[in-house]
């Protein structure tokens, strides 16, 4: 470990950790920021109007001179708080932990040699391990998304079929967030997907496949939430419209998986709609089965406990 830095200068990453009612958890987020072997940054904790004794515990770290604590006034959300965080950076890149998950030491260390080494780059993401207690799995998934060639470089088609991202793997150059904005705050589940849309239509990825972090599925966990999953996926058509024309086979693709979680929620008739409009752009089999499949379940009125696969 070296000497502390001087902070007096602005450092290389300003790291974002928004927080509310993690009294127990936070710690563990905050210890393995501070275990970095790439020891120039600058951690700065959004409280988002906690009422348990997470400022207190987040305090007890402000003796070291890398660690500020900023108090929301009002609750601003994952995303608002970000973006406060944003703000508030001084560093040239910009990079997010959450504050139930875990870096490993090396780190920002691995992704600051990563993007130094790609000038053409300026977002760099890494490998991750997710983390609940019935299963644990690596991201970017092999499946959803191409771990390759397609994972670096230029992903503005491939981010439209699926998100490689989650927001502690990102580390962003800061000025890029004055070019598109912060994150979408009114979202309440992939806003990290929606950000990357929109930083991929402006740099080149660089990426390091090493799982870099640990992320933990909590009981109040968004991510399982399908009817949110599906608002958002609709969402994300319409407003990049444009975008899906030029790449039908990524608009075939999300509306094929809205299509399967329309059967999970009983809307047959949505369903078969979205299996339709996945089949207009990229006709296959398994689409008209599906069209069929959901016809049936809708006569029936029976749900389906799997959705379309």
């Amino acid at each position: 470990m070296g000497s502390q830095p001087d902070m007096t200068d602005a450092p290389t990453v300003s790291i974002v950790l928004p927080v509310h009612n993690r009294e127990v958890l936070v710690r563990r987020a905050i210890d393995s920021v501070l275990a970095q072997t790439r020891r120039d940054f600058e951690l700065i904790v959004i409280d988002d109007c906690s009422t348990d004794r997470t400022v207190e515990v987040v305090r007890e770290y402000c003796t070291d001179p890398r660690v500020r604590l900023e108090l929301n006034t009002t609750n601003l959300g994952a995303g608002g708080a970000r973006n406060r965080g944003i703000e508030l950076a001084r560093g040239r890149y910009v990079a997010f932990q959450d504050s139930d998950d875990r870096w490993f030491p090396e780190k920002l260390e691995l992704q600051l040699q990563a993007i130094e080494a790609a000038p053409d780059c300026r977002v760099c993401y890494c490998g991750a391990l997710y983390y609940s207690s019935v299963q644990c799995y690596y991201i970017p998934r092999h499946g959803a998304f191409d771990i390759g060639a397609a994972a670096q470089g230029d992903i503005s088609e491939a981010v439209l079929h699926s998100n490689p991202t989650t927001p502690q793997t990102l580390m962003v150059e800061r000025s890029l967030f004055e070019e598109v904005g912060g994150f979408d705050t009114s979202l309440r589940i992939n806003e990290d997907w929606e950000l990357a849309v929109r930083l991929a239509q402006k740099t080149r990825f660089a990426f390091v496949p090493d799982p870099l972090v640990v992320i933990y599925r909590t009981e109040n966990s968004v991510s399982s939430d399908k009817v949110a999953d599906t608002a958002f996926r609709k969402k994300l058509l319409t407003d990049y419209a444009d975008l899906y024309a030029k790449y039908p086979g990524a608009r075939a693709r999300q509306n094929y998986i809205i299509g399967g979680q329309s059967i999970e929620n009983a809307a047959h008739r949505d369903a078969v709609e979205y299996f339709r409009r996945s089949y207009r752009d990229s006709p296959s089999f398994r689409s008209l089965v599906q069209i069929w499949r959901a016809r049936i379940l809708g006569l029936s009125g029976k749900k389906s406990p799997s959705g379309a696969r």
